[in-house]
């Protein structure tokens, strides 16, 4: 019982989020090796209640274990949880399922999704990457200073993919407004607030309780006909200045992470054909396209409560720094595409 007062004495400490990240991964190693070896001992005790010849699946011990395992294993598992995020503060990590990367000639793209912005058009963008439909397509309409659209084109072999995968999408333009949105700016020209939902660029709007992903640069959404509901296949990124004239009229699913010097190597198509590349070659090609797991490493989002974001939106609504000698109209209403969240692989 020494072991679970010291994991909650643990558990009670505040850690300084600025001491050296070696420092707080070495406790959390101490406290798994501590775990292990009293969870060791106690189960040791508790398995002879147990007759051997007794077929009991794992969650049927589990759930009769005596109350000093279970608590043992508890504990362990808040004391992993709070050193995680105690070491990673004001950053969000995206889920490797919700992480995508697509190779190409000049190198990798790399998609973080987010399924609470457009869940059927997300869902549906993870099974397309998985059942391998990206692949060895292309990058086909690419719009200087606007999107680089993929997908299929007239020589894809769409029979070899089942129908529920081909099928049009109800549109997912809105969602209700998440409790974890953070409002930046209540001033700005296309939304009556916006700010950042996990560090995803959103609107709001509270009167209609509608919240919705914007198109800043590096901004990814499923590209449509002119109906709504027509999404299905085919995606676009964000490579210019921000499009918000397409806020609200298409289903954003995420955001590129890492890549956007990749993306604006692509070929260009001939603006008299709307962007359209008339022969694709290798340069505009999708060699493969790959879900993460595990095994790949995590992308972390800053979030706006992060005092070094906090710092860069004050500087830009109040121009506080000797650079700006006009500072009239200040405090300025600030573009949250212009101020987006830093990524990163190393909070």
């Amino acid at each position: 019982m020494q072991f679970i007062g010291a994991l909650r004495h643990l558990l009670n400490r505040t850690i300084d989020v600025k001491q050296s990240s070696w420092s707080i991964w070495a406790l959390l190693a101490y406290a798994t090796c501590l775990f292990t070896f009293s969870a060791y001992a106690t189960a040791n005790e508790y398995k002879t209640d147990i007759q051997s010849n007794s077929p009991v699946s794992n969650n049927a011990v589990t759930d009769n274990a005596p109350t000093s395992l279970k608590t043992t294993m508890l504990n362990a598992t808040l004391l992993n949880a709070t050193l995680l995020n105690d070491s990673h503060p004001h950053w969000y990590k995206v889920p490797h399922e919700n992480t995508v990367t697509f190779v190409t000639e000049y190198g990798e793209v790399v998609i973080a999704l987010s399924p609470a912005l457009a869940p059927n058009h997300v869902e549906r963008f993870q099974a397309l990457v998985k059942a391998g439909f990206y692949n060895q397509q292309h990058f086909y309409r690419v719009v200087d200073g606007f999107v680089a659209q993929g997908g299929s084109n007239d020589t894809h072999d769409k029979d070899a993919f089942s129908q529920a995968l081909l099928s049009e999408l109800t549109a997912e333009f809105t969602q209700p407004i998440s409790k974890h949105a953070t409002v930046v700016e209540s001033r700005d020209m296309f939304a009556p607030e916006t700010g950042f939902l996990d560090g995803f660029a959103v609107g709001m709007d509270r009167k209609s309780n509608e919240m919705w992903g914007l198109h800043c640069p590096g901004t990814v959404a499923f590209a449509r006909n002119s109906e709504k509901d027509t999404a299905a296949t085919e995606f676009y990124i964000v490579i210019g200045q921000a499009p918000r004239h397409l806020d609200r009229n298409m289903s954003v699913i995420g955001r590129v992470v890492q890549g956007m010097d990749v993306l604006q190597k692509l070929p260009r198509g001939d603006s008299k054909y709307g962007g359209v590349i008339q022969q694709v070659t290798k340069n505009s090609e999708i060699r493969r396209s790959i879900v993460h797991n595990d095994q790949y490493p995590s992308y972390f989002i800053q979030l706006p409560e992060h005092e070094e974001y906090a710092s860069r939106i004050e500087t830009g609504k109040t121009l506080n720094n000797p650079f700006f000698h006009d500072k009239k109209y200040t405090p300025r209403p600030v573009d949250v595409c212009y101020y987006q969240t830093k990524t990163t692989l190393t909070p």
